[in-house]
């Protein structure tokens, strides 16, 4: 068996190992579906209702008692690790350091432009925001979907989160960020992401974090997720014991 290896480019690290290839149009495809279910609003909309105790509101800065709010766009804070750590992931003591003190990488975020939407990144854009990717990934403990999740707090435009629960419904292999980017080219598929915004929300949240929620809240097999499906009519993606079904 090889030895799949991460810590390289984000659009293929293949150095010594089979790369999982990424279908473009399958990607793209994955994303019209998912955006055009008859439930997606619904979805969005119970993700972001704070009575249901979704981790959306710190993570993107909107609670409304400024928890974890503190988000400059030119260094890594402790605020970022908690909210990043919110998403279901755990960064050890070794990542926490590295990410607050190394300052090659406080300098390599700094390069990376913060009102850069990935549709729109060129070259010397996903370059940069490589760099940054690769330094993160060099950590010890950091794999993918930590290292997404701590680098779209920073950058939520350009750099999406990508976990297993996003990678399997969106079908993506090693290669996330040029399908992704290829698919969101597109303006009115846009669109019809943005318009799954809920009122109450910013709009802060941009169209990467909307299709993140979106296919999370779609896609997931957590109680949190099935229970909000089950409400709205969704197809669950689990059965849940009797009793279980209400919202989180």
């Amino acid at each position: 068996m090889y030895e799949r290896c991460l810590r390289g480019r984000h659009f293929s690290d293949t150095i010594g190992c089979v790369p999982r290839r990424t279908d473009h149009d399958r990607v793209r495809q994955s994303i019209i579906e998912t955006v055009k279910g008859p439930h997606a609003h619904d979805l969005v909309a119970a993700y972001f209702d704070q009575r249901r105790g979704f981790a959306g509101a710190m993570f993107d800065g909107l609670d409304p008692g400024g928890l974890l709010a503190h988000n400059p766009i030119d260094c890594f804070t402790v605020d970022d690790i908690a909210a990043a750590s919110l998403l279901d992931v755990r960064f050890g003591p070794t990542a926490v350091r590295e990410v607050l003190i190394s300052q090659e990488i406080q300098s390599a975020l700094r390069a990376v432009p913060a009102q850069i939407s990935l549709w729109d990144a060129s070259e010397t854009d996903l370059g940069v925001a490589t760099e940054l990717w690769s330094l993160v990934r060099g950590i010890d403990g950091v794999g993918r979907t930590r290292a997404s999740k701590l680098l779209a707090r920073k950058r939520p435009r350009l750099i999406p989160i990508v976990d297993s629960v996003i990678a399997g419904a969106l079908h993506l292999g090693d290669e996330t960020w040029r399908p992704l980017a290829e698919a969101l080219r597109d303006p009115e598929l846009r669109q019809a992401i943005d318009v799954l915004r809920p009122l109450p929300v910013s709009k802060g949240i941009g169209t990467l974090r909307l299709l993140d929620v979106l296919t999370w809240m779609s896609n997931s097999r957590s109680e949190a997720a099935v229970s909000v499906q089950i409400a709205v009519g969704a197809p669950p993606t689990r059965s849940m014991p009797r009793g279980r079904t209400s919202s989180p």
